[in-house]
């Protein structure tokens, strides 16, 4: 087994290098290119040594990683990996376990906090048709908040052998916490088997697999993290789902099967599954088949001998069996911390509520009035956060209440006295919340005349694509929710797609909020003749009726002018303005602009197209070019009124089409939520 001292911001042992890579004139940019860890020996960098050092009980060892650094330790074939506990509790540091020869074994090994990148923790594959094996691992504590942050397992397409997965532990992934559906879909064909492994909150998928079995397994979404698929099954199948529990809560659906096209088949036996999400099932390509002894009432536990902290299993103490929720222990004497706080969900009209608090003294979680510890719940400091359903969290405290705020209507009682929350809430006073749906995408914009912040109201998920500028707001949503709280009065709100709207808990009309085309753009004539064409990036309507104005797509018109002037009422911002023979004055709401600031006419050399045609559901996407961007009907792809360009920066959405922008200089960043493909074309003029 060989292991490699820690190396910083080196990203190719997933074998992903940090740029976009060119390949003559064609790139095609997969998000699962980012995952793999076939390039798992090629680690290049300087040297720098972790921490290493054997544990107090003596009965594993510590590997403690280096704030801002990733481990990188690899698995050879027939080498064994046990009895470890990685250390990654500091600021930027995470672990990559690679193994990709054959007949390798993983066995008691403890990932210990959260890990910080997109990588995977386990990237795993046996490439010689030989059996390998993980068991007894725990990689609970999660992934930090970030898109796509931490990949928990993920079985490489190069996989051709069988892999037996028993007693994983794996929470709170960014992409995936069982990731093994490569070999099936696009690789070798290699197989898993699933037992006794425990998946939380998750996002995409708790158990992700082409061909195999999942069983005695839990999948759990809480809504304290992300959300994701119970099982996803991709081609070829079939999956055999055995005695398992896959407790959705509502948030996700329990079992999906087929996807990009491919078909699959579920057959599932003495499983408990949530009907909650449009009715549990999604039958994307495919059959799910209900055999025996299953069940609407799944329960959150842990399977027996499923490890439940890194501790644990780098020890090979794990005896699972176990709820998520666990007794208090290690309580302080009730004189150092004399007040109580409680938060009671029982008789909420809310489903959940989530809250968070801050007192002037020291703070801890409680069983007081008979309350449960929730593992979900964090305290840090003097501060605490959480969410309650139809039980009681409560916590103990001295010094004063200093702020307190609440989503949802459960009570809060302090020394057991109900209190106002709203005394102590200093937010924005005001909430906007935009709610998807899965039929089409929604994109919005609205603008207020005070602060706006996002939140997480109504389980809202905060997107770092959302724009916030001096209280305009602009965003896309699908088959989720966007939420925004904010001071003053909402002054402009316009809507394109299915979703709704909502302001302090009411649906409002976005007709109602201000003008549809809230600018105004002038075009007057010198006495000479003059050709132009003008783009937005959202509407515009030609306030006239004169014959010479051609509108193109609802973005774009043309048109000429002698004398006299032209008017258009448009939305969004003004990106272009193209004189193609002479000039003419052009006023932006009532102010001179220049039109060789708003564009650059020349033909933009390189293309990128999202294609969302074979993608399983609504896709949304952002990018960012270091020269000049502009929408384009490359390809047929949509000119759409709702992706927005802001400088060099470009953010929409597509269901079943395409979308096209050109471009010039290089690709800076780019970020894709969803199963849209996406290709970069290089010179695609041939200039």
């Amino acid at each position: 087994m060989a292991r490699d001292s820690s190396v910083l911001d080196d990203d190719s042992a997933a074998g992903h290098d940090g740029n976009v890579p060119r390949d003559g004139n064609t790139t095609l940019l997969d998000r699962r290119s980012y995952l793999k860890l076939a390039s798992a020996s090629a680690v290049a960098g300087p040297a720098l040594a972790a921490a290493t050092g054997n544990a107090a009980a003596a009965d594993h060892d510590v590997i403690t990683v280096p704030a801002g650094q990733r481990e990188v330790i690899r698995v050879e074939s027939n080498e064994t990996l046990e009895n470890t506990l990685v250390d990654v509790t500091a600021d930027g540091a995470t672990v990559t376990i690679a193994a990709h020869g054959t007949n390798w074994t993983i066995r008691n090994v403890g990932i210990k906090g959260r890990v910080t990148s997109e990588n995977a923790v386990f990237g795993i594959s046996d490439r010689q048709g030989g059996t390998s094996r993980i068991e007894n691992v725990y990689l609970g504590d999660g992934a930090t908040d970030g898109h796509r942050h931490g990949v928990g397992l993920w079985v490489a397409p190069q996989h051709s052998g069988h892999i037996e997965i028993d007693r994983v532990n794996i929470s709170e992934m960014g992409d995936n916490s069982f990731y093994c559906s490569a070999p099936g879909y696009n690789g070798a064909g290699g197989t898993v088997d699933i037992s006794n492994c425990y998946s939380r909150d998750s996002w995409v998928a708790h158990f992700r697999l082409g061909e195999g079995t999942v069983t005695n397994c839990t999948a759990v979404n809480t809504g304290a993290h992300k959300d994701g698929r119970g099982i996803w099954a991709w081609a070829p199948g079939d999956v055999v789902v055995q005695d398992c529990n896959l407790a959705m809560n509502g948030r996700h659906y329990s079992v999906v099967v087929g996807a990009n096209g491919g078909s699959s088949t579920v057959r599932m036996e003495n499983t408990q599954y949530d009907t909650g999400y449009s009715g549990g099932f999604r039958r994307a390509g495919g059959s799910i088949d209900l055999e025996s002894g299953n069940g609407t009432s799944p329960e959150d536990v842990v399977p027996e001998g499923c490890p439940t902290s890194a501790e644990a299993a780098a020890s090979g103490n794990a005896t699972g069996g176990e709820s998520r929720i666990v007794s208090a222990t290690d309580q302080r004497d009730s004189a150092d911390l004399p007040n109580v706080i409680v938060f009671d969900g029982r008789d909420a009209s809310t489903a959940t509520t989530d809250y968070a608090f801050t007192v002037t003294g020291d703070l801890e979680s409680s069983t007081d009035e008979g309350a449960t510890i929730d593992e979900e719940s964090t305290v840090d400091g003097s501060s605490a956060e959480g969410i309650v359903a139809n039980y009681l969290d409560a916590y103990r405290f001295d010094g004063e209440l200093e702020s307190l705020q609440l989503d949802g209507d459960a009570a809060v009682r302090v020394n057991g006295v109900e209190i106002d929350p709203s005394e102590f809430d200093d937010r924005p006073e005001n909430v906007l919340l935009v709610e998807g749906a899965d039929a089409d995408v929604t994109r919005y914009e609205f603008v207020v005349d005070g602060e706006v912040v996002p939140s997480n109201y109504e389980r809202a998920t905060i997107d770092d694509a959302d724009a916030i500028t001096d209280g305009h707001v602009h965003g896309t949503v699908a088959n989720w929710k966007d939420a925004f709280r904010f001071d003053g009065d909402l002054e402009q709100l316009t809507v394109d797609g299915p979703g709704a709207v909502s302001l302090n808990g009411e649906e409002v009309d976005p007709g109602e909020y201000g003008e549809d085309l809230p600018n105004v753009l002038e075009i007057e004539g010198t006495g000479e003749p003059a050709s132009y064409e003008v783009t937005v990036e959202g509407t515009i309507a030609y306030e006239g009726d004169d014959d010479e104005v051609t509108v193109r797509s609802g973005t774009t018109v043309q048109s000429s002018i002698l004398e006299g002037s032209q008017r258009y009422r448009f939305s969004g911002a003004l990106t272009d303005v193209t004189f193609t023979d002479g000039a003419a004055a052009v006023r932006l709401n009532d102010e001179t602009v220049d039109p060789d600031e708003t564009g650059d006419d020349e033909l933009l050399p390189h293309v990128f197209v999202v294609d969302g045609t074979n993608a399983d559901g609504p896709s949304t996407y952002s990018l960012q070019v270091d020269g000049c961007v502009r929408k384009a009907d490359y390809r047929n792809a949509s000119v759409d009124e709702g992706d927005l360009l802001e400088d060099r920066t470009v953010r929409g959405a597509v269901g079943n089409w395409l979308d096209a922008y050109w471009f010039d200089g290089d690709l800076e960043d780019f970020t894709l939520l969803g199963d849209a493909e996406v290709d970069v074309v290089y010179n695609a003029r041939d200039q």
